[in-house]
């Protein structure tokens, strides 16, 4: 999939790569993930990344 990307952001996934352009909207979309992936959970780290990757999976995701 085509994405217009800020300058220098080449290197980064679509989804991070699309927020690029909007400084705040990336700043949102990192603070979510490490809430997610690192915050309180009563998962563990190895339980979230598997649950991440069952859902990149699904999406059809080659990231």
């Amino acid at each position: 999939m085509w994405v217009r990307r800020a300058e220098g952001a080449e290197d980064l996934a679509n989804v991070l790569a699309c927020h690029s352009l909007n400084p705040e909207a990336l700043k949102a979309h990192v603070s979510l993930y490490q809430t997610i992936m690192f915050g309180e959970s009563p998962l563990t780290t190895s339980e979230r990344e598997a649950v991440a990757v069952a859902v990149s999976a699904a999406n059809d995701c080659h990231c």
